[in-house]
C-alpha cells in the first residue's frame, strides 16, 4: 500500500467514524426540536382553522341576526296590539291574557339579549 492509498484510506475512515458519530446526534436533535415544529405547526394549522370557521360562521350568524330581529319585531307587534287592547278594553282583559303579555314580554328581552350576544 502507498503512502497516497494509506491517506486515502484513513480519509475514509475517518469520515465513517464522524458520520457514525454524528447519527446519533441527529437522533437527540430530532428528539429537541420535534416538540417545537409540532407546536409551532399545530398553532398555525389552529389558526388557519379558526379564520376558515369564521368565514364559514359569519353568514349563518348575519342570518340569525336577521330572523331574530324579524321576531322581535312581531313581538314588539303582539305585545303592542295587546296593550291597546287592555287599554281600550279593559272590561275584557282576563287574568291569561295578562299572563301571555308577562310571558311575551320576557320573552322579548330574552330574544334581544341573544341578538346582543351575536
Amino acid at each position: 500500500m502507498t503512502p497516497n492509498q494509506f491517506a486515502r484510506q484513513h480519509g475514509k475512515d475517518a469520515l465513517h467514524s464522524i458520520v457514525v458519530s454524528w447519527i446519533p446526534l441527529i437522533g437527540a436533535f430530532w428528539f429537541l426540536a420535534k416538540p417545537i415544529l409540532i407546536t409551532a405547526v399545530s398553532e398555525a394549522v389552529a389558526g388557519d382553522i379558526q379564520t376558515q370557521v369564521e368565514k364559514s360562521v359569519r353568514p349563518i350568524n348575519s342570518a340569525f341576526k336577521v330572523l331574530l330581529s324579524q321576531q322581535i319585531l312581531n313581538l314588539k307587534k303582539d305585545i303592542a296590539a295587546m296593550e291597546f287592547d287592555k287599554e281600550h278594553e279593559p272590561e275584557s282583559w282576563t287574568h291569561g291574557e295578562m299572563q301571555e303579555l308577562v310571558s311575551m314580554e320576557s320573552e322579548l328581552e330574552a330574544l334581544q339579549e341573544a341578538k346582543e350576544e351575536l
